[in-house]
């Protein structure tokens, strides 16, 4: 019997796996018992980003003098916001100032418990000292870690976490070089306090209305990607965080009722994905807006063995995208756990109409037939099994029981008449 094995992920991954039904060679006993099993495969695809080899955190080594560059000697836990968290940097100078000092992305920040933050990419800030203490803005990565008290000592790291870093790259991006195309949008309305005056509505306009704007000490527009966005983002690629987990958050966190919290997570919904989405991640896995997400909770339905919320799911999941084949084929795996061996048929047969119905489709199709006692058309899919892949050993065994006298081979094309050569009459 073919073995099939899940790959454990990690949580932030939110991969749609789909269902692998293996079957066992066995009697055709319509009504009776079978060997048949079903397991989930190791078929991947849709993650948020690629797993790194290594999921720890590299300690930093001790910086390094590399000419006038300026270093942070020291990092305590500030006092919390509402928006962010904050840490206060302790950073050296060498040499005359006055320096500009940029976040960049890529560091973390690691507190005795556990707790680990990132710093708000793009925050400046002026050196004038030698010595200098600055406070800056910094967002969990964990979202049930509770927050260290007020001057606990953190321990800086680097990131392995290709999905975070992405998101942290691309906020750079849309604040530093985005914002300026954008600001011709926006108007001042009242000192201080800025709109977008258009009336377009295309996808730059839409984002710059939910940016937070403002102007720096130059007197220039500048605009910030709303924290709330981004800190959903990061918690999507690190805690596995959807829309649902998001509500959830906003009751706990900021005290909101259920309802208030549901339309509040939907705004940031939007936010969130647009990030995902600008990073090359899979942003469909956040919100039922989306394919992706149906997708999940089917798989995740399906391993606590709800087999009806499970087929509920995929059949959403087909509903907005209906040429998603995984879906089809899942739901065929599950209308056999159901019984409902004419009903995998079915929608096995569906799916392998589709684009890329690979082998396990037509062997499952053919499993199920044989469950069924249609041992002739049971061989013909095992034979489009070993059409696309001719090493495939579990269908070659399935083949040979369901049409041992071969009656579903192929015939040999007809053999073509050799035509004579016709000699000249004579005269």
């Amino acid at each position: 019997m073919r073995k099939a094995w899940l790959r454990a992920g990690r949580r932030w991954a939110l991969v749609p796996v789909a269902l692998l039904l293996l079957a066992a060679p066995a009697a055709a006993q319509p009504g009776g018992p079978s060997d048949l099993v079903d397991r989930l495969s190791t078929r991947i695809g849709g993650a948020l980003a690629v797993a790194p080899d290594d999921d720890t955190l590299r300690t930093l080594d001790a910086a390094q003098p590399e000419g006038e560059r300026a270093t942070v000697t020291a990092a305590v836990m500030g006092a919390p916001t509402d928006a962010t968290d904050l840490i206060a940097l302790t950073v050296e100078m060498p040499g005359p100032g006055p320096r500009l000092l940029l976040v960049d992305a890529g560091a973390v920040f690691l507190a005795p418990n556990g707790a680990a933050y990132v710093l708000v990419p793009n925050q400046q800030a002026i050196l004038e000292q030698p010595t200098s203490t600055l406070t800056f803005q910094a967002l969990p990565l964990n979202p049930d870690a509770e927050a260290p008290p007020l001057g606990t000592p953190l321990t800086a790291a680097w990131s392995n976490d290709p999905g975070l870093i992405a998101v942290l790259r691309i906020v750079q991006h849309i604040e530093a070089e985005d914002s300026k195309r954008l600001s011709r949008y926006v108007r001042e309305k009242t000192p201080g306090t800025f709109e977008v005056d258009t009336f377009l509505d295309n996808r730059d306009v839409k984002l710059a209305r939910w940016m937070a704007w403002s102007k720096n000490p130059f007197g220039r527009l500048e605009a910030r990607v709303p924290r709330d966005g981004l800190r959903f983002a990061i918690y999507a690629v690190t805690a596995g965080y959807t829309i649902q987990e998001t509500a959830d958050w906003l009751r706990l966190h900021r005290a909101m009722d259920m309802q208030p919290a549901i339309d509040r997570a939907w705004v940031i919904a939007k936010q969130t994905e647009y990030l995902l989405e600008r990073a090359g991640l899979n942003f469909g896995v956040f919100s039922p807006a989306h394919a992706p997400f149906h997708f999940n909770q089917g798989v995740a339905a399906y391993q606590r063995n709800d087999l009806e919320a499970a087929a509920k799911s995929f059949q959403e999941a087909k509903r907005l995208s209906p040429r998603l084949a995984d879906a089809q084929y899942n739901l065929g795996v599950i209308r056999y756990r159901q019984g409902d061996y004419a009903g995998a048929n079915e929608e096995f047969k569906v799916a392998g109409g589709m684009d890329g119905a690979g082998p396990d489709v037509f062997f499952n199709r053919g499993a199920v037939l044989y469950r069924l006692g249609d041992l002739l058309n049971a061989a013909r899919q095992f034979r489009t099994v070993l059409e696309k892949n001719p090493k495939d050993p579990d269908a070659a065994q399935w083949l040979e029981r369901a049409d041992p006298e071969g009656k579903t081979k192929p015939k040999p094309p007809p053999k073509r008449k050799r035509k004579g050569r016709r000699g000249k009459r004579r005269r």
